[in-house]
């Protein structure tokens, strides 16, 4: 099954912790709320310094999509944590929901990012980034796939086509089938591509 969000489709509410404001892409189920879902795709821009939200059970994958970039500070391997740096060059970041993170912004210039939250006990995912040119993907244990198509366009071998700000999500045909996506990337692309694979006792 395949389905493609676009803008209008997408909804914008407080961050978590009210420090700011987020769009989500996509939640899965489709009803579910922060406390429930199983996985949740979104968009939010950070415009100063801070902590970011704490989601136990949760991991998160971010990328970043417009802005100077930020580094992140984790503060759970020791006094003065591990630093992170996120630029809109960079391969997406992956860490855990409850870890304390707190954001520090490259030139104290916003950034938009791109953040992938899954629940540790049901699923896993993995982010990557494309730019131009053709990819072939092969997820042999996923159930899903996202597609986001930040910036250019993407066209599958079906003829599919996936325009700049729209979300594609592919799922599987058959269980234990997995998931294999080729498609094309035109000039100046940023695409992120997230794998999902349920655990045996998740719901898929």
């Amino acid at each position: 099954m395949m389905q493609i969000w676009s803008e209008q489709d997408f909804r914008t509410m407080p961050w978590k912790n009210g420090g700011g404001s987020t769009t989500e892409l996509a939640i899965y189920p489709p009803d579910a709320g922060l406390d429930q879902f199983i996985w949740r795709l979104s968009t939010a821009t950070v415009a100063t310094d801070g902590p970011f939200s704490h989601f136990a059970g949760i991991e998160r994958s971010l990328a970043v999509l417009s802005g100077d970039g930020m580094d992140l500070y984790l503060h759970d391997t020791g006094d003065e944590g591990e630093v992170a740096e996120l630029r809109i060059d960079s391969a997406p970041f992956r860490f855990s929901g409850e870890t304390p993170v707190v954001a520090k912004l490259l030139n104290g210039v916003a950034v938009t990012d791109l953040n992938m939250m899954s629940r540790r006990e049901v699923c896993s995912h993995t982010m990557l980034r494309f730019g131009e040119g053709d990819h072939f993907v092969q997820a042999g244990e996923a159930q899903q796939i996202l597609l986001y198509c930040h910036r250019g366009q993407v066209s599958l071998t079906d003829g599919t086509l996936v325009r700049s700000q729209q979300l594609l999500l592919q799922e599987e045909n058959h269980a234990h089938e997995g998931i294999s996506l080729q498609f094309t990337a035109t000039a100046e692309s940023d695409i992120c591509l997230i794998i999902i694979r349920f655990s045996a006792t998740g719901a898929s």
